[in-house]
């Protein structure tokens, strides 16, 4: 688990720092599944609301808001998110 921070500003302030090359927000619906896929870049995410569950090869990993995780690029993993969805703070290294 990462370090949680208290708000986008701070968020974006250490992501940019780290290297990273964009934050963006993202919203997603309550009960949404996302099946099994990689990205074309690591990112870093922060939890503002709501849950997601990650399922990776090595098992699964719950994340609720003021929680953050890492995935690296081409990292295969599939999402479920929870009854009131999520909002996420992401930072992406291209």
């Amino acid at each position: 688990m990462m370090n949680s921070h208290a708000n986008l500003t701070e968020f974006t302030a250490q992501a940019m720092e780290d290297g990273f090359d964009e934050v963006v927000q993202k919203e997603w619906a309550p009960n949404l599944a996302v099946g099994k896929h990689t990205h074309p870049f690591d990112v870093k995410v922060q939890l503002s609301a709501g849950q997601v569950e990650l399922t990776f090869d090595s098992g699964v990993q719950t994340y609720q808001a003021g929680q953050g995780f890492f995935i690296a690029r081409g990292v295969e993993h599939s999402e479920q998110y929870g009854a009131e969805g999520a909002t996420f703070w992401v930072a992406r290294k291209l």
